[in-house]
Parts: C-alpha cells; sequence; structure tokens
C-alpha cells in the first residue's frame, strides 16, 4: 500500500511538471508571436485549460483538506471519548462489591453503544463470567475461554466445539473476532489480574458490531484497578481466619465460634441448627474442577444464608459447616433446599458439573431437641450427612432419623 502511494506521488509529480513545462513553451512561443502549433488549434483555450489543471493541482491539498476536516475531527473526537462517567460511577458507590462491577459494566455499554458487555476470568484451566450487561449473544451464554501459549480460545455450549479467537498481545491491545462458526461478533480487551490470571472485557452486539469508540488501554487499566479494588475489599480482615479460594472461615475458627452460639441460644432459649455438607463425587473430580466446584458451593452459601448465619470450610475437602442462628428444623430444611437450588444454577452450565452429577448433600441437626451440647450437635449433623445420600432431595434433619 505504502509502494502504491509514493508511486501514484511520483506520477502526479511528473505529469504537473509536464504541463508547467508545455505551458512555458506556449507562454513564450506566445510572447515571440511564434506560436508552435497552427492557430487553428485553438491555442488560447489550449493555454487556459493547461493553467486551470496545473492550478487544481498545486492548490489541490487546500482545495480539498476543507472537506476531509470534519469528519477527520470527529472521529478523532469519538476515539478519545472521556471515560470520566466511569469515575462517576464509582465515587457514587455505596460498597465496593461485585455490584459495583455490574454499574460500571452497565455504564460502558451505553457509552461504547454496544448491545452486552461481560468479564470473563480465565487462567489455570479454568474459566468464569464474572458478571455483565445487557443481552449476551446465545453463542457467549455458558462458554468457556482457555489461554493456551498466549492464544486465545472459545468453547461453545450445544457441542458446537471449539475455536480459536486469536492471540493475546501485551499492550492491551483489543482483539478483533468474528467467528466461523456462530454469529458472534466481539470485541475483546485483555486485562492483566493477580494470581497468574488473566480478564477479559469483550464488547458485543448481534449485527453490525463495532469497536468501541473509546481508549481502550485507559479503559483496561481502570477495570483493572477496580477489580483489585473490590478483591481487597472482600478479603479484608484477618486472613489467618479466611480460606483465601472461598472466602469462608477456616475449620480451625470453628470450635471457638460454635461453643459461643451454644451459649447464646441456650441463655436466650433459642433454637440454633448446624448444616453439615458435602459434595458428592467430590473425590472423582481434577483439582481444577474441585476449586470450581468449592467455589460454587461458597458463593451458594453466602447467598443463601443470612448476615448473622456463620459458614465455615469442612475438616477435609469438599466439605462444609454452616450454623444457623435462631433456626429451628423446618426453616433448617428450607435454608438447605434454597442452597441446593442455587448452587444448580451457579453451576448448569458448568460441563463437569452434569457429567459427574455433582450435588450439594447436606444433613442438619438442631439445638436443643436433637443435642444440648456443640459436639453431640456436630455428630449429629455429621450422621444426617451421611444419611442424606440415601434420600431423594440430598437432605435429612437428624430428627427425622426414625425411632426404635
Amino acid at each position: 500500500m505504502k509502494n502504491c502511494s509514493s508511486k501514484n506521488k511520483v506520477n502526479l509529480n511528473a505529469y504537473l511538471f509536464a504541463n508547467l513545462l508545455i505551458v512555458g513553451i506556449l507562454l513564450v512561443s506566445l510572447w515571440n508571436r511564434k506560436p508552435v502549433w497552427d492557430v487553428s488549434l485553438r491555442f488560447p483555450n489550449l493555454l487556459l485549460i493547461l493553467v486551470l489543471i496545473n492550478t487544481v493541482l498545486i492548490f489541490r491539498d487546500v482545495i480539498f483538506a476543507a472537506a476531509a476536516t470534519p469528519r477527520i475531527k470527529r472521529a478523532a473526537k469519538l476515539r478519545k471519548r472521556s471515560l470520566n462517567e466511569l469515575r462517576a460511577v464509582l465515587k457514587n458507590a455505596s460498597r465496593v462489591d461485585e455490584s459495583l462491577l455490574i454499574s460500571v459494566l452497565e455504564r460502558l455499554k451505553n457509552m461504547a453503544k454496544a448491545e452486552a458487555v461481560t468479564v470473563f476470568i480465565t487462567g489455570n484451566g479454568q474459566s468464569k463470567q464474572l458478571a455483565s450487561a445487557g443481552d449476551l449473544p446465545p453463542a457467549l451464554v455458558g462458554c468457556r475461554f482457555t489461554l493456551k501459549s498466549d492464544v486465545l480460545f472459545i468453547k461453545y455450549t450445544g457441542n458446537l466445539g471449539e475455536e480459536e479467537a486469536g492471540k493475546l498481545t501485551t499492550g492491551n491491545r483489543p482483539l478483533i473476532f468474528k467467528s466461523s462458526i456462530t454469529r458472534l461478533e466481539m470485541t475483546a480487551v485483555p486485562l492483566a489480574l493477580a494470581s497468574d490470571k488473566t480478564g477479559i472485557c469483550i464488547f458485543s452486539s448481534r449485527e453490525n458490531h463495532k469497536s468501541p469508540p473509546l481508549s481502550l488501554a485507559s479503559l483496561a487499566l481502570f477495570l483493572e484497578t477496580l477489580m483489585a479494588l473490590i478483591d481487597a475489599s472482600q478479603n479484608a480482615g484477618d486472613a489467618r481466619y479466611k480460606d483465601k479460594e472461598t472466602g469462608l472461615l477456616l475449620f480451625s475458627c470453628f470450635n471457638d465460634s460454635f461453643e459461643t452460639e451454644v451459649e447464646r441460644s441456650e441463655r436466650y432459649k433459642q433454637e440454633m441448627s448446624l448444616l453439615s455438607l458435602s459434595i458428592a463425587g467430590f473425590e472423582n473430580l481434577q483439582e481444577a474442577d474441585k476449586l470450581t466446584a468449592a467455589k460454587s458451593t461458597a458463593v451458594a452459601l453466602k447467598q443463601s444464608l443470612r448476615r448473622l448465619d456463620l459458614m465455615f470450610c469442612g475438616e477435609t475437602e469438599g466439605h462444609f459447616l454452616a450454623i444457623l442462628t435462631e433456626t429451628g428444623i423446618e426453616t433448617a430444611e428450607i435454608v438447605a433446599a434454597r442452597i441446593q437450588k442455587t448452587f444448580a444454577k451457579q453451576t448448569e452450565k458448568v460441563d463437569f458439573i452434569s457429567s459427574h452429577k455433582i450435588v450439594i448433600q447436606i444433613g442438619s441437626a438442631t439445638y436443643p431437641i436433637d443435642a444440648t451440647h456443640g459436639m453431640g450437635l456436630l455428630e449429629k449433623s455429621r450422621e444426617s450427612l451421611a444419611g442424606a445420600k440415601e434420600t431423594k432431595t440430598g437432605f435429612k434433619a437428624y430428627s427425622d432419623k426414625p425411632k426404635d
């Protein structure tokens, strides 16, 4: 393209020089009153035409610049659209959590004039959709992204297979992708995150997709900072007492907290239930899938329990405990069903969950009906968990145990 432009420029200059030479010869012959050609060629008209042509060629940049300037300025204005609207969302936020990221993506969708904006996290063989705004194209619903030597692959649902989206380069350069399998068109902005993970901010429209008129390098820096801020806020507190992967309290904290809650229930004559949870088939999963299942269980617990309830990692992998304060047998069963339903919804698009038939099994024991001290309540809760495997719902309360 560069060579063609240089060649056209040389030809144009040569043509201009030839015209100037002809005009010079004609002017000299006119001055000497000895025309080079016969007057029947309408010498004055020929001279006038050549002068006009040379004038246009000499001043072409000035003549055509006025028409081209508005379009250039408009394009430059679109490319440099400010991100102050996103800063306003952050400034006016009441909480720093995942809801803030959703609010930012909602505003970003309007600024970019896209139908959908979503953020995925990929790394360590895993892929997770962190947040989204707008109506996602069907191809992005339930899909998984993987990185292989900086090359991004997208795996579709519905047995559509896997497709290479392109190579993620350094410097936050966007990746523009149009699928040959589906109707997916998107612009993907890579995000550098902690723990060797890569974030991907995706802009997509069902038809006539265009790259967002924003400074994508500045946008990447803003989103990276925002996500680091959200992670820091969620991990606030003494890290010695929390599991870094799930955010739940460690099992080493359970005994002290449990005895305190038992004493409180005894003092105020209130019921309290203890749930023992287990991920069925956890031991058959690969390490990456185990982490995904554990995180999904933690999310289900956080979304299903109240603020005053307590959640813990179990003594072994794949097990969890939950203390439901001021909760009787019937309410504990309702909460357990809510946890199972939330877990199923969280993992309905995850392939290994359905293939391995991964479910949450829950056993329950209630103070003071089943036991009046902590160790007895814990033992009976675990006994109920063992019986939950035989039930259709995967839940069993100790009080439902048939009497001898």
